[in-house]
């Protein structure tokens, strides 16, 4: 009998220490759940918060921030903030990055197609497709990847070949180092 009431409470034991321990992982979740969204309240005001009053290293936060970013028409920012969330991101996280730097990339495709830059645009395109991709090799029955991704293939597809009737104001000076495409350029320094 005594053996039995010691293993009774030694188990008691062990099953309290466990609860108490799950109890502390699911306040810690709670507590970080409520910092993120306060701090994507923050974000979504009327101003760009400043970086450094945010976290920055949580995915969501960053996701938030880009997303702001371009929102405020800061492109080139909204990029570069998504592409370095790819680091902390899990699959769910960088489905949803792929996709909205493709919805990017997708709007200035279409903005340079109506402007008759056709090269840029089926670059821009391009690029747009390869992340629709991206997210829809994460989530295959992502429709709205789906839908964008055939959206940059009508697009690049229905662009004239050949030469096109350029006006003056639309002729980009290039003093751009660096292609559209991602990645460094092959026999560049």
């Amino acid at each position: 009998m005594i053996l039995r009431r010691s293993t009774l409470t030694t188990v008691c034991g062990f099953l309290l220490l466990l609860a108490l321990g799950a109890l502390l992982w699911q306040s810690f979740e709670l507590y970080q759940a409520q910092r993120t969204n306060k701090q994507i309240r923050m974000i979504n005001q009327e101003t760009l918060p400043d970086p450094a009053r945010l976290n920055m290293q949580s995915a969501m936060v960053r996701i938030a921030y880009a997303y702001k970013q371009a929102e405020l028409l800061l492109v080139d920012e909204a990029v570069e903030t998504y592409s370095g969330t790819e680091r902390f991101a899990d699959e769910n996280e960088k489905r949803q990055i792929y996709y909205n730097l493709g919805n990017l990339y997708l709007i200035q495709a279409i903005e340079m197609a109506e402007n008759l830059s056709v090269d840029r645009a089926t670059a821009m395109a391009d690029v747009a497709k390869d992340f629709f991709r991206s997210a829809l090799v994460i989530d295959p029955d992502f429709w709205l990847a789906k839908y964008n991704y055939e959206a940059a293939q009508r697009l690049s597809r229905d662009l004239p070949l050949g030469e096109a009737r350029v006006l003056e104001e639309s002729q980009e000076k290039s003093d751009e180092l660096w292609s559209a495409m991602p990645g460094f350029p092959i026999g560049l320094p």
